[in-house]
């Protein structure tokens, strides 16, 4: 994989994973809105405990695929 297509991976692996954390802000944003401050401190709580919930399945297989490809030598 070429230096270019590397960065142009990585820009998108970063996008998406702005994208996941800003729909997280929102479902946190919602619950207040709406009363629900025990909901958001449990799921604050539940992504705390486990940051892989902060990204999707999909942006981790990436992320792996590129990490690969990276100690590959690419």
């Amino acid at each position: 994989m070429a230096k270019l297509e590397v960065q142009e991976e990585v820009l998108l692996l970063l996008k998406m994973q702005r994208h996941d954390f800003i729909n997280h802000l929102q479902v946190i944003h919602a619950m207040i809105q709406l009363g629900k401050m025990d909901k958001a401190l449990i799921y604050i709580e539940e992504l705390s405990k486990d940051p892989n919930r902060l990204v999707t399945e999909e942006l981790t297989v990436k992320a792996e695929e590129l990490t690969g490809q990276l100690k590959a030598g690419a």
